[in-house]
């Protein structure tokens, strides 16, 4: 009998082109978690909240899964109060789906806080095995000027101690969460890159489609505080700057560059002196960003707290070498002198520095970008992260735990 799961991704819909910003790096990894797994024979549904009207109530996912979008919710502001107070009336319509259509599951794979207070009701309505991945808990990744609900605090604990298994992305995540739930089991399963779309390119075409003439710095990410964006601008509006210099900085969310320019007025007034020395190309599909990624000289990770990493190894897939902060999800892959190199978290001024380094001596960056691709096709493409979270779904199932209705 064919192996089904369940994953539930309430908030990021790893088929919705409108999503990025904030959830991106968590959008990419459930897609490729979802995607993979098919390939060693599951069968995956994954549940979401239906955010636009135009997106379908279902979306074929693979040749075995699924993307199932609640409806009722589309153009809805959710503020983590409203999720709470919603938790019922979800968890309902996800159990309503599952018995009208007669599903049964293997397990059920959680995927963030939000997801988990529904998650952990239908797992135990099913007696299944609930599998949680936490993604970057508050009180471990608050950045500067992040604000975090107390109910958000209080629901990321409690779903530490009720599931089954939690399964995080690097092992110093797993270090803090066993300090709350010190008797749930922990398993690290680091996130993946699909080499078949990030992998080196000619970058003839992007710099003739842009009019440069030497391949860029690139930066990929989110444009608010605490990202780095900022204080790398303020380093180079500082910095006498080769005339063929030009860094793209590639995402944001919606409505945060307009017409090539940042509608933040911080970012805009620092951008401004440095002219086509920087250029904001705005939220960029994910297949977009691999040409990018595969095209420029050097990538920066100016992160001021922990991030999934996934701009990092995708750079690193690409043949492009990082250089980057010192905080997890960026240190986890940098080898510095190797694949790339790392710096202070707070030492922009020497970011900047090692990367036009780089940029000025292509010969090391193209050295440090094949180091870091062989490290990613050897040990963390999408294939090995399903055969690993294969593993976590067949210990948890064959423990048996879920089946004394212990963690509830």
């Amino acid at each position: 009998m064919m192996k089904k799961v369940l994953f539930l991704s309430l908030r990021a819909d790893p088929l919705n082109p409108l999503d990025g910003g904030e959830l991106g790096g968590q959008q990419v990894l459930v897609r490729q978690m979802g995607r993979n797994l098919q390939h060693l024979g599951y069968a995956v549904d994954i549940i979401t909240v239906r955010q636009h009207s135009k997106l379908p109530e279902r979306s074929s996912f693979g040749h075995l899964g699924q993307v199932i979008r609640l409806t009722g919710w589309e153009g809805r502001v959710w503020s983590d109060d409203e999720w709470h107070n919603s938790q019922e009336l979800l968890t309902g319509q996800v159990l309503e789906w599952i018995r009208e259509r007669r599903r049964e599951y293997y397990a059920v794979h959680s995927h963030f806080w939000i997801s988990g207070m529904v998650a952990q009701s239908v797992a135990e309505s099913l007696q299944v095995p609930w599998i949680h991945s936490p993604y970057k808990m508050a009180e471990w990744t608050r950045r500067p000027g992040d604000g975090v609900s107390p109910v958000r605090l209080q629901w990321e604990h409690q779903l530490l101690g009720n599931a089954q298994a939690i399964v995080v992305s690097y092992l110093e995540e797993s270090e803090m969460i066993h300090q709350v739930a010190p008797g749930v089991p922990l398993y690290v399963v680091p996130p993946g890159v699909d080499i078949t779309n990030f992998f080196v390119r000619d970058s003839g075409p992007l710099l003739r489609g842009l009019g440069l003439y030497r391949p860029p710095v690139l930066y990929v990410g989110r444009l608010g505080a605490g990202r780095g964006i900022q204080e790398v601008l303020e380093v180079m509006g500082k910095t006498s700057l080769p005339e063929d210099l030009a860094l793209l900085v590639v995402g944001g969310s919606s409505g945060e560059v307009l017409g090539g320019q940042p509608t933040d007025p911080g970012l805009a007034e620092l951008s401004r002196p440095l002219g086509t020395h920087v250029r904001f190309l705005g939220p960029t599909p994910h297949h977009a960003i691999a040409i990018y990624m595969g095209s420029a000289a050097v990538s920066i990770a100016p992160n001021q707290g922990p991030t999934l990493g996934m701009a990092v190894i995708e750079a690193m897939a690409s043949g492009c070498p990082v250089v980057g902060t010192a905080v997890p999800g960026v240190q986890d892959w940098i080898e510095s002198g190797v694949n790339g190199i790392l710096v202070g978290q707070t030492h922009i001024d020497q970011l900047w520095s090692d990367a036009l380094q780089l940029w000025n001596n292509p010969s090391q960056a193209r050295q440090m970008g094949v180091n870091g691709q062989e490290m990613i096709q050897r040990h963390h493409t999408v294939n090995h992260m399903a055969q690993r979270l294969q593993t976590v779904y067949e210990e948890v199932a064959s423990s048996g735990h879920h089946e004394t209705g212990a963690g509830y």
